[in-house]
């Protein structure tokens, strides 16, 4: 008596439980749908705020380059200006060493003259020492022998007028001799007088000397001053073309993971091609017809399927499988009531054996959306609903791009 209500009620347990288990994995089937597209709507969002970084900074990067190549070109300037005055300077200083070499060879013919000077002048201090020398005998010997007194007249062998002729040669030679002194001092004074005046050219010759080393020394230094700062500008502009060098590297590597994150764009941009293979069912059922396979409808027509054909009894749900846009949604002679979605890049879906289209061509669409009814009217001619996918005008098998965890085979 009691074992029956306790089997039966057993049996609506189980029952229940199995229900909330096929809710639960609907739900959790939903979740990771949902999941899905919410990770890779946020990769999309990161590399496209990505791609916006890598574009700030080549533009501050391509700012940057302006900059030093403008510096390059100032330095090549600056370059230019130094290099045309270290020429006006090396000029400068070339005159300068042609005139102190000049004054340097005036400066030694003068010292010539001098030394030449100075040589006469001690000739003639020694002819002159020596002419004094015999002057003094001659004048010692003259009052020795040439005094003519009552002595002498009276005492000498010589005849008076002979001693008289005597006396007066005498006299004579001590008067020559004086002259020649006397021409030897005024000799010596006019050496020492052209020795002076030649000192005094020196003098003026070593001032002048002395002014054009300074000059030369003070272009010297200028020079060296401007071989230092040309140095610095050449060194400044080699850094700079150096600076230009990396940043362009910089930019240039910038520029390449910019292509690279476009290029991961574009393939997030092709979110069908992406998620191949993770595309949920239309709706669930068993596959009746594959991709390929051939086909005899209740018609008697046969036909190589393009696609797949899903039983779908009664009324169900018929959701979109990607998001896109609605290029048809009316009946089509030999498929019936048809939706053709453009998912981009030439993907397409096409859905055929509606009993009702719930949307219109330009809709736009996401994944999951309600987008039909099925129904048996619109299985009269062949059985379940129609499922086709093509890039461009080739058709694809839908089982290689569709979730089949809602399908049975």
């Amino acid at each position: 008596m009691f074992g029956q209500p306790h089997t039966t009620h057993c049996c609506h347990y189980r029952a229940a439980l199995f229900s909330l288990f096929l809710l639960c994995s609907f739900f959790l089937f939903l979740c990771d749908d949902s999941f899905a597209q919410l990770s890779r709507k946020a990769e999309k969002e990161r590399i496209e705020k990505g791609i916006q970084t890598f574009r700030i900074n080549i533009s501050k990067l391509q700012d940057g380059i302006d900059i030093q190549q403008e510096r390059v070109l100032s330095s090549k300037e600056e370059e230019r200006n130094l290099l045309d005055e270290l020429a006006q300077l090396d000029a400068t200083l070339q005159a300068q060493l042609s005139k102190l070499q000049a004054f340097e060879g005036e400066m030694q013919k003068q010292q010539e003259l001098i030394d030449t000077k100075e040589a006469e002048e001690q000739i003639a201090k020694k002819e002159k020492t020596q002419v004094q020398q015999h002057l003094q005998k001659r004048i010692k010997a003259f009052y020795k022998m040439g005094r003519i007194g009552v002595a002498n007249v009276a005492f000498s062998s010589e005849t008076l007028p002979h001693m008289l002729n005597f006396r007066d040669s005498f006299t004579t030679l001590i008067k020559y001799d004086t002259d020649i002194i006397k021409q030897y001092r005024e000799s010596i004074t006019l050496l020492q007088q052209t020795k002076d005046t030649l000192n005094l050219e020196k003098s003026i010759l070593d001032d002048f000397i002395h002014e054009a080393k300074g000059k030369h020394k003070a272009i010297n230094n200028t020079v060296q001053e401007k071989e230092i700062l040309l140095t610095q500008i050449k060194t400044q502009k080699e850094l700079h073309e150096q600076a230009v060098v990396e940043m362009e590297k910089a930019a240039s590597s910038l520029s390449r993971s910019l292509d690279t994150l476009k290029e991961k764009n574009k393939l997030f941009d092709q979110g069908f091609l992406l998620d191949k293979g993770k595309h949920p069912a239309p709706v669930k059922g068993k596959v009746l017809a594959f991709f390929g396979q051939q086909r005899v409808n209740r018609l008697g027509i046969k036909g190589q399927s393009s696609g797949i054909t899903i039983a779908a009894p009664g009324i169900n749900k018929v959701s979109a499988i990607f998001e896109g846009e609605i290029r048809y949604a009316s009946y089509l002679h030999g498929y019936g009531n048809t939706i053709i979605t453009d998912h981009g890049f030439q993907y397409f879906s096409i859905l055929s054996r509606l009993e009702k289209i719930l949307v219109k061509k330009g809709d736009k669409i996401t994944q999951g959306d309600l987008i039909g009814l099925t129904g048996d009217t619109a299985t009269l001619m062949d059985d379940g609903i129609y499922l086709e996918i093509r890039h461009g005008s080739k058709p694809l098998d839908p089982l290689l791009w569709i979730d089949s965890k809602g399908l049975t085979q």
